[in-house]
């Protein structure tokens, strides 16, 4: 029974993480690119992965994705085959294996990843997400093992294929904190990470508006317009009398407004989209539309029944607006 209760204990953290897991890979998928050099012959010469960090859609990735004048870098968003982008290069710390590339300047506010600026530690449990050898998007799950390599790269405890490179490597708050170098420069082996300030520096640079430790959100023209119950009814397509009901003879100690909150209550509970406005009532001097009678019995005891009348309205019609309920403009 002990034994038990460890594993129990020991399995419970890596099921709270493979949640955080599935999270942060379905948050960042429509971040992720793939990258495909080209030659002139429409050859493709190299592979590799990308990940945009900014909503005008600036890409960070490995620099030793080279490009020559008679080559060109596509790319392609969340996913191995589909529309393909063309790049184009902005800087590069070559020190580092950082390069920043930009996809093409468009009305469309794209999905970015946010950067982390706090330390990694040892054996931080990290998500890698890349398109490894033929693969398309593909996870990788694995623990930083060392904090400074050679070159003062992190090093993970897994095997990283080729194509990861460029990569971005999230913490469990999904925040990306190093991108996949790949074992391609002296001193490196293909599980070597590259720390995330190098590209913050690169960024911070060019003065792009990157999310750092916060996302940066979408302002109300990045969003498609959309009806939503969340903006609100435009108007109702149905109204009806509503009442009068009534509550029954209750004793002392209700009142006009709860008893006709809990009449209101039910009347819609199995009735989803609607509506119930009180008008006023007949007898009913606040008018309100809720008034009540009593009377006593022969031992002086009062009772109240209490009384509502309103307009049913079903079949909304809800505002028309650009918000988050209608997602990105494609």
């Amino acid at each position: 029974m002990i034994r038990l209760v460890a594993l129990f204990l020991l399995l419970l953290p890596m099921a709270t993480l493979a949640a955080s897991q599935k999270q942060i890979i379905e948050d960042n998928t429509r971040a992720i690119v793939y990258l495909e050099i080209e030659d002139a012959n429409k050859n493709i010469i190299d592979t590799g992965t990308g990940f945009i960090v900014s909503q005008d859609g600036y890409v960070v990735t490995v620099n030793h994705l080279k490009v020559d004048p008679t080559q060109k870098m596509w790319a392609v968003i969340g996913q191995r085959a589909g529309t393909r982008y063309p790049m184009t290069f902005r800087d590069a710390d070559e020190t580092s294996d950082i390069a920043l590339w930009q996809l093409p300047q468009s009305a469309v506010c794209r999905y970015s990843t946010t950067l982390s600026s706090k330390p990694v530690k040892l054996l931080d449990r990290v998500l890698i997400l890349g398109f490894p050898g033929k693969d398309g998007l593909t996870p990788s799950i694995t623990n930083i093992k060392n904090l400074s390599s050679q070159r003062g790269f992190y090093k993970v405890d897994g095997y990283l294929y080729t194509g990861n490179s460029g990569g971005p490597t999230f913490n469990e708050a999904g925040q990306v904190v190093a991108v996949v170098q790949g074992g391609t420069m002296p001193g490196t082996e293909n599980n070597d990470l590259i720390p995330i300030a190098t590209a913050i520096a690169l960024i911070k640079k060019h003065r792009i508006q990157t999310g750092i430790d916060e996302p940066v959100p979408f302002d109300n023209s990045c969003y498609a317009s959309c009806r939503s119950p969340s903006h609100g009814v435009e108007k109702w397509l149905k109204e009806v009398q509503w009442g009068p009901v009534d509550s029954g003879w209750l004793p002392g100690g209700h009142n006009r407004p709860d008893e006709c909150k809990k009449l209101i209550a039910a009347a819609i509970a199995n009735n989803p989209g609607t509506q119930i406005e009180l008008l006023p009532g007949e007898g009913n001097p606040d008018n309100t539309g809720m008034w009540e009678e009593s009377k006593k019995d022969i031992y002086g005891h009062v009772e109240y029944k209490y009384f509502c009348k309103g307009t049913l309205r079903s079949e909304p019609i809800f505002s028309n607006k650009q918000s988050p309920a209608c997602g990105l403009w494609n």
